[in-house]
């Protein structure tokens, strides 16, 4: 019986043993399986749009989804309407669906910081798109060289009205890029004014850059000035719809210099018409490639080495730039057309 007994001890231990390998295998199975189903998961990035108001916008919204699926990336597109509470919401509601990355269009520069607080505070890394989010610290800033596309503006009318009356119709006054545009063209412009060379005979900035108050504004400053408004610069080409409008009801087109940005589709047709006499091209597609590659990037890299950085108020950031092109009439067929920006038949309104 003892021996019986002692076989017994000395054949659990190898039965123990398969055991414990069983177990452990399978374990070591279930971890494995784990990791290449989330190695399998897609990225999902939130795209927190201010508003799709303005044709450009629509084709960064276009562009990113098109871009994103190519690598493999999963996109919420959210519109806020230009409405800083609305777009806090919609961030919230992307955080809580799981998104790995913040991409923001900033309603308001400085109440975007809320939205900001909320993708932190569950360690989501925020790229700040196209308008800087103000006082925010995010991990990187891209966009294009605001700054030269109110010089390239400044310049043009520096060469072609050196003399004479201005209007200036900034952008919205809580979107910072409104600050760099504006930096941007009077740069220029202040020695022309300073010499009374030109003189600014009205400026606005205008809310939530809305076509409707260019228009209005445009209205009241030919009343007011009549035939001495010898230059319109708009902060973009919705603006400068705006001011093109008030002109033309004014039967003030030919006599006018309008500037804008953007390189809407009907900003085009206006330049090739005779309206509007520069437009400048931001190549939405750069800006885009580089920031699915920031995005890539950031889930496996915290820091974003740019080379450059911005002040946002308080924190200097990582700062993307990509250039612009001015565009006339002259070079507009060997910049956004040949780079399929916008068709030619669409530029030139040819019908089949």
């Amino acid at each position: 019986m003892g021996e019986r007994c002692k076989n017994r001890r000395m054949f659990q231990i190898p039965l123990i043993s398969l055991l414990m390998i069983a177990i452990l295998t399978g374990c070591n199975k279930t971890q494995t399986d784990h990791v290449e189903k989330k190695e399998e998961e897609k990225m999902l990035v939130g795209f927190s749009m201010a508003t799709l108001k303005e044709d450009r916008w629509l084709r960064d919204r276009d562009i990113f989804i098109a871009k994103a699926k190519q690598e493999g990336i999963d996109v919420i597109v959210k519109n806020a309407n230009n409405d800083s509470n609305i777009q806090l919401e919609q961030v919230k509601e992307m955080v809580r669906k799981g998104i790995d990355i913040l991409v923001i269009v900033p309603n308001d520069s400085e109440e975007v910081k809320e939205c900001i607080e909320v993708a932190k505070s569950e360690e989501i890394p925020v790229i700040s798109y196209d308008r800087l989010a103000r006082n925010s610290d995010v991990d990187v800033y891209i966009s294009f060289d605001n700054v030269k596309v109110g010089e390239l503006q400044g310049r043009y009318l520096a060469e072609h009205v050196p003399e004479g009356g201005y209007i200036i119709l900034n952008g919205a006054k809580d979107d910072f890029n409104s600050e760099m545009f504006h930096e941007g063209y009077m740069n220029v412009l202040q020695k022309l004014a300073d010499e009374d060379k030109i003189q600014i005979l009205e400026e606005t900035w205008v809310d939530n850059w809305t076509r409707e108050t260019a228009y209005d504004f445009v209205i009241k400053g030919v009343n007011t000035h009549g035939n001495k408004v010898r230059a319109i610069l708009a902060a973009n080409d919705s603006l400068a719809l705006g001011a093109i409008d008030a002109l033309s009801v004014s039967q003030m087109t030919n006599d006018v210099v309008v500037v804008g940005h953007d390189a809407d589709l009907i900003a085009c047709q206006r330049i090739v018409k005779g309206t509007q006499a520069l437009t400048i091209y931001k190549p939405i597609t750069k800006l885009i490639d580089k920031t699915v590659e920031v995005c890539k990037q950031l889930l496996v890299d915290a820091r974003i080495d740019s080379g450059e950085t911005i002040n946002d108020g308080t924190y200097d950031v990582p700062y993307i730039k990509i250039d612009v092109v001015p565009v006339t009439k002259d070079n507009i067929d060997d910049t956004i057309i040949k780079d399929g920006f916008h068709l030619k038949e669409e530029v030139y309104n040819i019908n089949d």
